[in-house]
């Protein structure tokens, strides 16, 4: 009894321990992501520099606590300590810190280019590029990693639906739905892939754009999953 007891605790410990880590990981990127290639502002015109890059940080901060959140709101439904969910969460971490710099290339040369667009003057020291080739290298390098994050979340839903019998129905049509929307994710981000590799050497702005815009999908994903949800719920009642 007390041998039992003794496991129980250090699995408990440890838990916490890798949460800890997954949580201090993803803050760690948002910081690299505040400080990534600019240095303290040292003059009224550098702090103005550097709030030029606000847009951009929003963006990016949104986007990487959008998967932060996901793996939290798991953590919370099932608590799963397994090796195989170890595994996929270490594994959402490396993604997540190699998801960071193509995260902030690609919003902040997005917003340099709309505000160089509007008033005709570029921004010094802002990411730059300048060849379709450039561009479909970094639009492959976001979908690779958005692709492998949202993977990694699929898998952990999935891994975790089929070993909690435990769950409710209604929590098991909320995981479902969370496991839908990684799987369509993945789809979009493989369609945003698909688009940067077809896209011309000709210098088209809508073509260029388009593999950006691909990710407007995401809209529908989310209606979808969430119509199967309020489906299935109301099949319940």
């Amino acid at each position: 009894m007390s041998e039992h007891f003794e496991a129980a605790r250090i699995g408990h410990v440890e838990a916490h321990r890798l949460d800890g880590f997954i949580d201090a990981a993803f803050a760690f990127a948002v910081s690299v992501m505040v400080i990534a290639g600019t240095e303290v502002p040292h003059s009224v015109d550098g702090l103005l520099l550097a709030l030029d890059r606000i847009p951009g940080f929003a963006c990016s901060f949104a986007t990487l606590m959008i998967f932060w959140h996901r793996h939290v709101r798991w953590r919370d439904r099932f608590r799963l300590h397994d090796a195989a969910t170890i595994r996929m969460s270490l594994m959402l971490v490396f993604f997540a810190l190699i998801f960071v710099y193509p995260l902030d290339f690609l919003f902040q040369a997005m917003f340099s280019s709309l505000y160089e667009g509007y008033t005709h003057v570029a921004l010094p020291n802002e990411p730059v590029i300048s060849s379709v080739h450039g561009l479909k290298a970094i639009f492959i390098c976001y979908a690779a990693a958005y692709a492998c994050m949202a993977g990694c979340l699929a898998l952990l839903y999935r891994h975790s639906l089929r070993k909690s019998p435990a769950l409710s129905p209604a929590q098991r049509i909320e995981a479902s739905e969370t496991y839908y929307v990684q799987c369509g994710s993945i789809g979009v981000a493989v369609l945003s892939m698909l688009a940067a590799l077809l896209i011309p050497n000709s210098q088209n702005p809508w073509l260029d754009s388009l593999p950006g815009m691909v990710y407007a999908l995401l809209t529908v994903v989310y209606r979808v999953a969430g119509n199967w949800s309020r489906r299935a719920s109301a099949q319940l009642t």
